[in-house]
């Protein structure tokens, strides 16, 4: 059953495009919020991340078409989830994945899944493993 379970969370990982912790934990967080009148370093204090890593995430998720944000005005935008309408494959992942993060053993199964992918990205960007 966990084996299903994360194949179908890599899976819609895969549709929604995130390849990190940050990006989720700021997706989930812009969608959970709605609108949000907010900087990167309050969203960065809420889920527990860098202002860096928040910034680089609303950065991929906004090129990827899953939040939507605002100008810049005095430091802080809005921003707003804007993943697809009701049958839309990134609506139906995006779903699919709170379900999981739902309970402890849901969020524990994201966090390894994707820390399994940062670990692939890493050695990818670096061309393969190197070792000291």
């Amino acid at each position: 059953m966990e084996n299903r379970t994360a194949d179908a969370v890599v899976k819609h990982l895969g549709t929604l495009g995130i390849a990190d912790l940050a990006e989720w934990d700021v997706l989930a967080f812009v969608h959970h919020h709605g609108t949000s009148l907010a900087s990167a370093e309050q969203i960065a204090a809420l889920v527990g991340c860098t202002k860096a890593a928040v910034g680089a995430a609303l950065e991929s998720l906004t090129a990827k078409g899953l939040v939507k944000r605002s100008r810049n005005s005095h430091g802080v935008r809005l921003y707003q989830s804007v993943v697809g309408f009701p049958g839309d494959p990134a609506q139906l992942a995006l779903e699919e994945v709170l379900k999981v993060a739902e309970n402890r053993q849901g969020r524990l199964l994201l966090i390894a899944q994707l820390r399994r992918r940062e670990c692939g990205k890493d050695l990818r960007q670096r061309g393969g493993l190197h070792l000291a």
